[in-house]
């Protein structure tokens, strides 16, 4: 099982005055059982390459290895639906693409295309839902009746149904309060942990990358400029202020005080680490 991308471009519109190239000779492996955020400035090329792997897009050039699948240029793989199975692709507001009457009517949709049987679909449907967040008074509801965050866990319980074991979530809390986005990435947090899943997020939240995240890829121009784990990235803000992307509140924290002379251990990144470092050298004084 693994993740790997080897010398991947994507060119948009090729020879047409409209050509672009999203993404130039990107070699990237993917830590498996992890989670990992792919960040960079709006255009870096995040949601391109993010597409590719379940073969949403196909490399204009080189190719990926997802599982079991490769995927080439201009070559979709064999059996792609179970490739779409197993990497679960949640878009940006993915709540716009709940269609059925029902909330358990949604999510049987994707088990049942697969040939399974409607009562089984059903029950998981049911067992997502739940999973997701969803309390069972609410799975006769029409999408219509629920709030947005609500409506956003049931389209991703509906990936869930498909019991993917990549999760690749494009933005999840978009347009979402501080609490239900809260509420969003414990639930991710809580797949990763419990349920195996590896889980990639698209973010401009480096908060989220700091409470959820293990690793960090950084996107530029279409190309990776940075992968690394979590506290390495946080060692060294420029590439935050490069994507004009606003760094965690510990972090400016920690700068703020290192202009008043004030200096902290690169490693502490929890209230509660800084907290302990404030009272140790409060001490020495």
């Amino acid at each position: 099982m693994s993740i790997h991308f080897e010398k991947v471009d994507h060119i948009y519109s090729p020879d047409t005055v409209f050509e672009f190239k999203a993404l130039e000779d990107v070699s990237l492996d993917i830590s498996i059982g992890r989670i990992t955020a792919i960040i960079g400035a709006t255009g870096s090329g995040k949601t391109t390459l993010v597409q590719h792997l379940n073969g949403l897009l196909l490399p204009s050039k080189g190719f990926l290895k997802v599982n079991d699948f490769t995927i080439k240029e201009n070559e979709k793989p064999k059996n792609i639906k179970e490739l779409r199975k197993q990497v679960g692709l949640v878009f940006q507001f993915a709540e716009y693409q709940l269609f059925e009457e029902t909330l358990i009517k949604d999510v049987a949709f994707g088990p049942k295309n697969f040939g399974v049987e409607e009562k089984e679909a059903e029950m998981i449907a049911a067992n997502a839902l739940v999973t997701a967040g969803i309390d069972p008074k609410d799975f006769n509801k029409s999408p219509l009746e629920l709030s947005g965050g609500q409506k956003r866990r049931v389209a991703i319980a509906g990936i869930l149904a498909m019991a993917p074991s990549i999760l690749v979530l494009d933005e999840p809390t978009a347009g979402l309060d501080p609490q239900g986005a809260k509420a969003m990435m414990e639930l991710f947090s809580m797949l990763n942990r419990e349920k195996g899943i590896t889980v990639l997020i698209v973010t401009h939240n480096m908060e989220h990358v700091l409470d959820y995240c293990d690793e960090v890829v950084v996107l530029e121009s279409g190309k990776v400029i940075m992968h690394t784990d979590k506290k390495q990235f946080f060692k060294n803000d420029q590439y935050m202020e490069k994507a004009s992307i606003d760094p965690p509140i510990i972090i400016s924290f920690k700068k703020m005080c290192q202009k008043q002379g004030v200096d902290f251990d690169t490693d502490v990144l929890t209230i509660d680490k800084l907290v302990d470092e404030i009272i140790k050298k409060r001490g020495k004084r």
